[in-house]
C-alpha cells in the first residue's frame, strides 16, 4: 500500500459512487469503501483550496458514513499545521461498513506528514478523476518519493 491517502472510483450510477479509500503512513494503515454523491469530491477539492493559508488554519472533510445503521463506511480528515511554519499533517480516521464506532474493530487512526504542494496535486487530482475509467486520486505522505 502506497503511503498517504487514496480516493479510487469503485462503482457508480446516476445518484451515488462508490470510492475505495486507503490511508497508510508506513507503520499503519488501513482501507474502507464509501458512497457519495457525484459533488462530494469537489467539495472536498473546494475545501483543501490553499491549503495552510497560515499557521492555525484547520480544515475538516468527512467522507461516506459514520452511521452504523447506513451502508458503507465512512473517512474523517483532519488537516492542520505541526509547526508555526505551516509544516502539515492530516489525522485520518477509517470505519469500515461493519464498525460500529470508531476505536472498534474495523477502524483505524494515524497521522500522516503532508507538503502543501502535495495537497494541491491531491486536489487537482480529485478534479480529473474520471468515473468512467476507474481513476483515482493520491495525497502522498511527506519525505517519501
Amino acid at each position: 500500500m502506497k503511503t498517504g491517502f487514496t480516493v479510487e472510483v469503485v462503482w457508480w450510477d446516476a445518484d451515488v459512487i462508490k470510492y475505495r479509500c486507503t490511508g497508510s503512513n508506513g507503520s499503519f494503515s488501513g482501507a474502507t469503501e464509501v458512497y457519495m454523491n457525484h459533488s462530494d469530491l469537489s467539495e472536498m477539492a473546494e475545501a483543501l483550496s490553499g491549503f495552510p493559508l497560515r499557521a492555525d488554519d484547520v480544515r475538516d472533510v468527512e467522507l461516506g458514513q459514520f452511521d452504523p445503521s447506513c451502508a458503507g463506511g465512512g473517512v474523517k480528515l483532519h488537516f492542520y499545521c505541526l509547526d508555526s511554519v505551516g509544516h502539515a499533517a492530516v489525522e485520518m480516521r477509517l470505519r469500515g461498513d461493519t464498525c460500529t464506532a470508531l476505536g472498534d474493530v474495523e477502524s483505524v487512526a494515524l497521522r500522516i506528514a503532508l507538503e502543501a504542494a502535495a495537497i494541491d496535486r491531491f486536489a487537482d487530482e480529485i478534479g480529473k478523476i474520471d468515473l468512467s475509467a476507474n481513476t483515482k486520486a493520491h495525497l502522498q505522505m511527506a519525505g517519501i518519493a
